[in-house]
């Protein structure tokens, strides 16, 4: 089996890099507050406090990357209904190979943008799974929760994904 954080490195949109989830760095976090914990030099707050910090900051990342990237890919799609109205009154050709094209192409921006949010969701899971294992706490369930259900989060769209 593939290690998850070569998949999510070779998997990565070329020019999206910076707004993956940072699974290494999260990874080593775990590793290192499990090492506390055998040592006895935790306090589990403050874990559950710093923890939860790291993560809303890689989501938050990820899902305003991806909020900006719908609002591109509604822009194209409404200038592409402009042009196939104005194919409508005059039928072109050329134009509408064009204009088949564009949206072909934005359907493949479409497609990228929904493995980019399946990458990140598997890599919130399993960072959430071996935080769990590791520390033997029961916090992914209390993690999506609070977060999925808060009134102004846009992490639904994410969460959904997680829990699945």
């Amino acid at each position: 089996m593939v290690n998850f954080s070569k998949k999510l490195t070779t998997d990565q949109v070329p020019g999206w890099e910076e707004y993956y989830f940072n699974y290494k760095l999260l990874k080593a976090r775990v590793k290192v507050y499990t090492v506390q914990t055998k040592q006895g030099n935790h306090d589990r707050r403050r874990v559950l406090k710093d923890f939860s910090k790291l993560l809303d900051d890689e989501i938050e990342k990820i899902v305003l990357f991806m909020i900006e990237q719908q609002g591109l890919i509604a822009a194209r799609l409404e200038e592409l209904g402009k042009r196939r109205a104005v194919l409508e009154d005059i039928p072109l050709l050329q134009e509408i190979t064009e204009l088949r094209e564009d949206y072909r192409a934005v359907g493949h921006d479409l497609v990228r943008l929904l493995r980019f949010v399946d990458l990140n969701a598997n890599a919130v899971r399993k960072i959430l799974k071996k935080f769990d294992e590791r520390l033997g706490y029961k916090f992914t369930d209390y993690y999506v929760r609070s977060r999925s259900n808060h009134p102004y989060s846009q992490l639904q769209q994410v969460f959904k994904h997680v829990v699945s």
